[in-house]
């Protein structure tokens, strides 16, 4: 265990808790506000990709624009996460999208119709977190 309750991790650390999830979050901007968007990912050269409607406001809200995508991971006492922010395009290449549909993707709306997207990273930073119980009112 690390001296800090905070460690950074390393660049291949950070990706290693985007590839042990399969949901994430996106944080854009909607008008002035910020906006949270939970949603199923899959990782493919260091690029995430994750579909969404084709009319839907993640769309509106993501399309060529930087947004920060989020994903966290909790293995006993440690909670990772990690933080990549980049550029997101739609997807237009007809064989990438071919590949991206064979790939296994946590999908909760098949028959909707879609488009899929891809974040290219610009940073990747990620933390992880000793959780210490120190509640003086637990047996130890």
């Amino acid at each position: 265990m690390s001296d800090s309750a905070i460690d950074h991790l390393s660049s291949d650390e950070a990706w290693d808790v985007v590839r042990k999830s399969q949901v994430g979050r996106i944080a854009t901007l909607h008008g002035n506000a910020p906006e949270i968007h939970p949603v199923t990912y899959v990782v493919h050269d260091e690029e995430i990709y994750f579909r969404t409607g084709k009319t839907s406001r993640l769309l509106v809200d993501t399309e060529d624009r930087l947004v920060a995508f989020e994903v966290s991971w909790q293995m006993m006492q440690h909670i990772s996460s990690t933080v990549i922010r980049g550029a997101v395009v739609v997807v237009t290449d007809v064989e990438k999208v071919a590949d991206l549909d064979g790939m296994p993707y946590l999908d909760f709306a098949p028959k909707q119709e879609y488009v899929w997207m891809k974040i290219t990273p610009n940073e990747v930073r990620g933390r992880r977190l000793h959780v210490i119980d120190n509640t003086p009112w637990r047996d130890k």
